[in-house]
């Protein structure tokens, strides 16, 4: 399963993306997928794991159950854009979050890969639509969505 996933994302994803697609346990020892990707390799405050605009996925092999999963304070269906100072809700903020469309699949294989596919084709189009206004722009080389 996880070559199946890596070649969905190598195949839908920009190469200086950093894709990650491992195992991990639960803290019930189910056998999970943890799928993470953004667009370099980049790290947060020299952290493993924390880069700029990363997003993830957790895939629990008992049951195919595919869900967006926050790692460490990161990750999720959730990338970050500027705030608008002059928008009364926004302007007190540090960030403003743009949530990537991610609809839960069916229990099935073929269900689970159609959707990790839909999750990164809709990660990249939410990036070209917010490209004006995306965060880390001293870090991220943003080019590929031109």
């Amino acid at each position: 399963m996880i070559n199946k996933i890596k070649e969905i994302l190598n195949n839908e994803l920009p190469d200086s993306f950093n894709i990650t697609v491992e195992d991990c346990h639960s803290i019930f020892n189910d056998k999970q997928i943890r799928i993470m990707f953004s667009p370099n390799t980049y790290k947060i405050n020299q952290l493993s794991g924390q880069h700029p605009q990363i997003v993830s996925l957790l895939l629990n092999l008992e049951d195919l159950d595919l869900h967006p999963q926050i790692f460490v304070g990161n990750g999720g269906r959730r990338i970050y854009r500027e705030i608008d100072p002059l928008h009364p809700r926004e302007k007190y903020l540090a960030m403003v979050g743009i949530d990537i469309p991610f609809r839960r699949p069916k229990n099935t294989e073929e269900a689970v890969l159609r959707a990790i596919k839909r999750f990164a084709q809709n990660y990249i189009r939410t990036l070209k639509e917010n490209k004006d206004v995306l965060r880390y722009k001293d870090v991220v080389d943003y080019s590929f969505l031109d």
